[in-house]
């Protein structure tokens, strides 16, 4: 992968802020990209050179960070992000799920589900930018593999982690500059951060390296873009879906010392877990667990913070904990059946813990130049994404002054 030198990145950013000052006379709006680097947290480029990184938010904004939705995991935030909705609205209320209606279970290993469009409510964005006469291509985005609203963007590609990343990019790339059908908005997704954090830890000489080939995949991004002319006419997202705390043996807790195991069914997994409780049986369980519990919080459903935004969904199961920083909540089967477990770093912890806080960079005609703003909540971006486009948002939860800061 060719790296962009600085001198010549410096070039290409002054370029693209020469060509901002006419896009205001432009009939069409500029290109969009969103670009997520998965478990990529907030104070992650304080760890290493990142002269890509660097020269972006130099001339773009940076946010303190970006605010995940409960709970902090994968796919409830790259949905959320995508529709402004809190899980309670998207549907997507973790990684795992039941739906009592349609007896059936989701998980993000299941293809069957993942592609099953009855799980995914509200409107993404794709539908949004093709249901106004744009057109959209998303390379690897939760939910873009479901026929939403029955409808698929102009391009999308199913997941397949083995597609490297300078393919990814110039698969985007062409998407942009297509003869016949150019899309309007794009995404790109990375994993490579997320998985180096889960093995290693936060703090591992392994993240420094994932930061780095990141910092690198930017220049490429950076260098593709100019090469084919759309530099200075594209405005690009870089956010996270959430950050990464390191755990550890040594806070581990079990829940068979306080309640009898037969008596829930596990529906997602820690931090954030979540249980079906058997019939007649929710009140003791809670009360051990609330009695007995030091390291972790939990609620009935009807008890779940309103900034949560998941107790109204029929898919949240009758008790939720959220386990203190840094703790494990789990079973002594798990854990015998896995002797390192746990180790490294995970997340979907509480979304006020500043280590689940994700990066948040902006870049582009429209944006704002040289400024960092105070962090903000991930479901605000469908409506600057929407702004940015000139498209009439779908209903979300989200508001636009939030992202006011990040405009000229």
């Amino acid at each position: 992968m060719p790296r962009r030198t600085y001198g010549m990145l410096v070039l290409l950013l002054l370029m693209g802020a020469g060509v901002a000052g006419c896009s205001s006379n432009k009939s069409a709006p500029n290109k969009l990209l969103l670009i997520s680097f998965d478990g990529f947290r907030y104070d992650y480029l304080s760890k290493t050179h990142t002269p890509n990184f660097d020269l972006l938010i130099r001339n773009g904004v940076q946010s303190e960070g970006l605010i995940p939705v409960f709970p902090s995991k994968t796919f409830p935030n790259h949905y959320s992000i995508a529709t402004g909705l809190y899980p309670q609205h998207s549907g997507l209320i973790g990684n795992s799920m039941y739906d009592p209606v349609f007896d059936a279970r989701y998980s993000i290993g299941n293809r069957e589900a993942v592609e099953d469009a009855r799980w995914y409510e509200g409107e993404p964005i794709w539908n949004t930018v093709e249901k106004q006469g744009l057109k959209a291509g998303t390379m690897f985005w939760v939910g873009s593999e479901a026929p939403i609203q029955d409808m698929r963007p102009t391009y999308w590609k199913r997941y397949d982690g083995s597609v490297p990343d300078s393919a990814r990019i110039d698969t985007v790339i062409s998407w942009f500059i297509n003869e016949d059908k150019p899309i309007d908005f794009g995404t790109l997704y990375f994993d490579f951060v997320d998985g180096a954090g889960h093995r290693f830890g936060p703090d591992s000489d392994e993240v420094v390296e994932a930061i780095r080939r990141a910092d690198a995949l930017m220049g490429y991004l950076v260098e593709q873009l100019e090469d084919k002319g759309l530099f200075a006419q594209t405005n690009m997202l870089i956010v996270s879906d959430h950050g990464m705390q390191e755990i550890s043996k040594d806070r581990l807790v079990l829940l068979d010392d306080f309640i009898d195991m037969d008596d829930v069914t596990w529906v997602e997994s820690s931090p954030s877990v979540m249980l079906r409780v058997k019939q007649g049986k929710l009140n003791a369980v809670y009360n051990a667990l609330k009695e007995h519990g030091r390291h972790f919080e939990v609620w009935k459903r009807n008890e779940l913070p309103e900034r949560f935004g998941l107790k109204y969904h029929r898919r949240t199961p009758e008790l939720i904990l959220s386990a203190h920083e840094g703790y494990t909540i789990s079973s002594r089967a798990y854990v015998e059946r896995r002797p390192g477990y746990p180790s490294g770093g995970t997340h979907g912890f509480d979304p006020v813990q500043k280590n689940m806080h994700a990066i948040f960079v902006a870049h582009g005609p429209d944006i704002a130049s040289g400024r960092t703003i105070s962090e903000f909540e991930s479901i605000h971006l469908y409506e600057l994404m929407c702004r940015l486009l000139g498209l009439e948002p779908s209903k979300n939860d989200g508001k636009l002054e939030a992202t006011n800061q990040i405009r000229p």
